[in-house]
């Protein structure tokens, strides 16, 4: 069973240690831009268990390629954080300040208030340009070169590139990881570079591949990707690699395929490598973890809401549009109404007129007065028509206004509910 399925089986505390005597260590591009994010501590903690393993660390060109095309992404995010606790800072002493609205603070207290906003801030302000700095001197990319120096993979030609976009189709229709909640990614594009986004993820799986068959060793994959198209979840928690992943690893590579995250790594690294690794930079970590998970929701929300925004400003243009189509048809109705009581009098009349002939008049034309009164009546079964016509399409337009009414106020309430939330 065990070699049927070999993602539902853990390995054995012997094997786990001969895998991380032996594999190859591949890092992922969020494991690399995370540096940004810890504290000195940590990241100079974390550079130097990579620097003890080098000889056994690799990384994917795909991976490589992220990392460095969203470096200065990351370290915009990091200034914008700084930007908006200084903010923060200036508003709760503004807060304080006025001495005529509750919270009272005593002008002593204020005054030492002051003195930690000012050293806070000032602080803060350093940190920044530290990581400023980094846009065109960054130390933690040139510590990240030297780890990695002839330890990165070379790209796929643009032919196999093709050839993975038309696989990665097929698996992300069947939902076979990795990479299918990407799916959305630059749909639609002509740029090749974009289309081949929607696919990174499996651009790094199929790289860790070939890496492995061409090493004959297993892997040991640390990311910080937290999709379902990665891991396996129940009820919340991690339950560990898709068993997906590992089957297709074995089938392919014929090794073992192990995957965590960068806390877990590092506590598997103390124990199986004997390193020195403190809760604080492990807590730390999850932190970091924790608040991009969050930050990911926010982005999430943030996009629904403003799909929610475009749609309803799509619906108020729809419904704009139907309402003048109904004030047409309106318009048109009433047109046609008149003319059928016109075009009706006058075949009435014409029929008096008719009847005031006794049968068999030869003195009297008739025909020029029937051919009349045939165009009439054609006119007037024409004009009836279209009148049932336009008062089926308004009542369509009608309906199609109360639905559109009923989504808009549907979303209009979704709006609401999360203005609230925030405020």
């Amino acid at each position: 069973m065990k070699e049927l399925f070999p993602g539902h089986f853990k390995e054995s505390q012997e094997n786990l240690r001969d895998v991380w005597d032996s594999c190859i260590f591949v890092f992922d591009a969020n494991i690399l831009l995370n540096l940004y994010r810890y504290s000195d501590t940590t990241r100079n903690e974390f550079l130097r268990l990579l620097d003890r393993i080098k000889d056994r660390v690799w990384l994917p060109h795909r991976a490589a390629e992220e990392y460095l095309n969203n470096r200065l992404t990351v370290i915009g995010q990091q200034e914008q954080s700084y930007d908006s606790t200084i903010k923060s800072i200036g508003s709760l002493k503004s807060d304080l300040d006025n001495a005529r609205q509750h919270p009272f603070v005593s002008e002593k207290t204020m005054l030492q208030v002051d003195a930690i906003f000012n050293i806070l801030c000032e602080e803060l302000s350093q940190n920044k340009e530290v990581h400023t700095r980094r846009i065109s001197n960054d130390e933690i990319k040139d510590s990240i070169a030297k780890i990695f120096e002839n330890r990165v993979g070379q790209p796929f030609e643009k032919e196999k590139l093709e050839q993975l976009i038309i696989e990665g189709e097929y698996r992300y229709k069947q939902k076979i990881p990795p990479g299918f909640k990407d799916g959305s990614k630059s749909k639609d594009t002509e740029i090749f570079s974009e289309k081949c986004r929607e696919f990174g993820d499996l651009i790094v799986w199929k790289q860790v591949l070939e890496r492995s068959i061409e090493v004959d060793k297993g892997i040991v994959l640390v990311t910080d990707d937290k999709k379902e198209d990665w891991w396996e979840k129940f009820k919340g928690k991690t339950v560990g690699p898709r068993p997906e992943l590992v089957k297709e690893f074995k089938d392919n590579a014929n090794n073992t395929f192990h995957m965590y995250q960068a806390d877990r790594f590092l506590e598997l690294a103390r124990e199986n490598l004997g390193e020195q690794v403190s809760p604080e930079i492990l807590e730390e970590i999850r932190e970091v973890r924790r608040r991009d998970k969050m930050a990911f929701r926010k982005k999430q929300e943030y996009e629904l809401l403003n799909r929610q925004k475009s749609q309803i400003n799509h619906m108020m243009q729809e419904l704009e549009h139907t309402r003048r189509q109904m004030m047409k048809h309106e318009s048109e109705m009433v047109s046609l109404q008149e003319k059928r009581h016109m075009l009706e009098a006058e075949r009435v009349e014409m029929r008096k007129y008719r009847e005031s002939y006794p049968e068999g008049d030869h003195e009297v034309d008739m025909e020029p007065f029937m051919r009349h009164y045939s165009d009439i009546s054609e006119n007037y079964h024409l004009v009836r028509s279209r009148l049932e016509e336009s008062k089926q399409r308004y009542q369509e337009l009608q309906h199609h206004t109360m639905q559109l009414e009923h989504e808009l106020a549907r979303h209009m309430k979704y709006i609401e509910q999360e203005n609230a939330a925030d405020s």
